[in-house]
């Protein structure tokens, strides 16, 4: 792509020109919806943004003009400006967690490129909707055809944030729909992406390569762990993201100017996840959280495409009970291997135990294929494999992906201490 001199130089404010990156920080809540903590106290939240060496701050202009002198000097973060303003967040009529709750989906521009330009921003943010409707999808593309314009008479980058909502989006053609939409949104004239993730690196490498222009990931609604929001980051980073737009996963961030230096060291230092957070230690077991269950099943597909490799549920090691078994449950209840010791109790020739590293381990060679320990199992999550040795739960070699993959907490890590001879009491 080729710019203008303004337009690049602008750009190199935003993304490192060393590594073509950016970590930006997204606190344009305010105006769209409910003010909380991380608007009242944005001025406060902000000084340990850049602190923690954030690229670049995403801000309403009102906010920029009333705290905006933070992103003023050599080193600070480049400033740019939401240009749009939208009621999605408001939309649902009678919902009582809105002080002003709306009915009809609406956009409209709010600020234009110069107003940007004037306040020494490095760039504008827009939206474009695709899949409410087609006249609404249409008065988006004219509105940002028309930015697109203007940020090029001026020479001020502008990234459209694609966003995939409306009865004609689903679960199943949501990612085909982010893909399409990030190409649409270059074809209008963007000179970045900030876009939902897919989902899964494949996806969103297709959309990366589309796009030819650079991408950043959103960081999605917040997370009750770090962890978990910085995997997402990691992931879409090696499909090819130039970076990652943060908002609440900062601005409700116990410490937010940590949680920018996490950011920073996944995006331009090359940290891995484990070398941000270091690796668990200590002794771990899994337990269901019942109640937090949605029955969707994901945990068990997650178990079996890790150990066999296949798509499917069959042998899987966490069981998902989709109809009530007594009224003490509820009716999704969840099945998992809690190292509870019955089935090490229950193999009269010791071939099985629990490890000094807390986790359970057959000896073949002592195994009679008796099948004791299966039937002593109380949450039946134990299996004979074809030759009749038990097939069983190894905590994945400590990173349990049905505990990763569970987005409702329905599946916990709990400490666990292992006895020191065999497992037994």
């Amino acid at each position: 792509m080729i710019l203008s001199s303004g337009k690049q130089q602008r750009l190199n404010r935003i993304f490192n020109p060393k590594d073509g990156r950016a970590v930006m920080v997204a606190a344009d809540h305010g105006w769209m919806s409910d003010p909380t903590a991380n608007v009242i106290y944005l001025k406060r939240i902000l000084k340990q943004v850049v602190n923690g060496g954030a690229d670049g701050v995403l801000m309403s202009f009102g906010t920029a003009q009333r705290i905006g002198n933070l992103m003023r000097g050599k080193d600070s973060p480049a400033l740019l400006i939401r240009a749009d303003w939208m009621n999605l967040p408001r939309l649902g009529g009678a919902n009582v967690s809105n002080v002003l709750p709306v009915n009809k989906f609406k956009k409209i521009a709010a600020s234009r490129a110069k107003d940007a330009l004037h306040m020494g921003a490095s760039g504008i943010t827009i939206y474009y909707f695709i899949g409410y409707s087609d006249e609404f999808e249409a008065i988006n593309i004219e509105q940002a055809a028309i930015f697109a314009k203007e940020c090029r008479k001026v020479g001020l980058p502008l990234i459209i944030e694609p966003m995939a909502v409306g009865s004609m989006v689903t679960g199943v053609n949501i990612a085909e729909t982010l893909i399409a939409s990030a190409r649409i949104a270059v074809e209008i004239g963007a000179d970045a992406l900030k876009i939902p993730y897919t989902e899964d690196v494949e996806s969103f490498k297709k959309l990366v390569e589309q796009a030819q222009v650079p991408v950043l990931v959103l960081g999605g609604a917040r997370s009750k762990e770090p962890r978990d929001a910085l995997e997402l980051v990691e992931e879409a980073l090696r499909a090819g993201a130039s970076g990652t737009v943060f908002g609440r996963n900062v601005t409700k961030a116990k410490d937010p100017e940590k949680m920018v230096r996490d950011l920073v060291d996944l995006v331009h230092n090359g940290k891995s996840i484990d070398e941000i957070f270091g690796k668990k230690e200590g002794f771990f077991r899994l337990a269901g959280v019942s109640a937090n269950c949605v029955g969707c099943e994901l945990c068990e597909l997650a178990c079996v495409a890790e150990h066999t490799g296949q798509f499917g549920k069959v042998h899987s090691f966490i069981q998902i009970d989709t109809k009530p078994i007594t009224e003490k449950f509820p009716t999704h209840r969840v099945r998992v291997c809690t190292l509870c010791g019955l089935c090490v109790e229950a193999c009269p020739e010791e071939a099985l135990i629990i490890n000094e590293k807390g986790r359970l381990q057959l000896f073949e060679d002592k195994c009679t294929l008796c099948g004791l320990c299966i039937e002593a199992c109380p949450f039946d999550v134990m299996y004979p494999d074809e030759n009749g040795l038990p097939l069983f739960c190894d905590l994945c070699g400590g990173d349990p992906q049905c505990v990763r993959w569970c987005k409702y907490d329905a599946i916990e890590l709990r400490p666990y201490k292992p006895k020191k001879k065999g497992g037994k009491k």
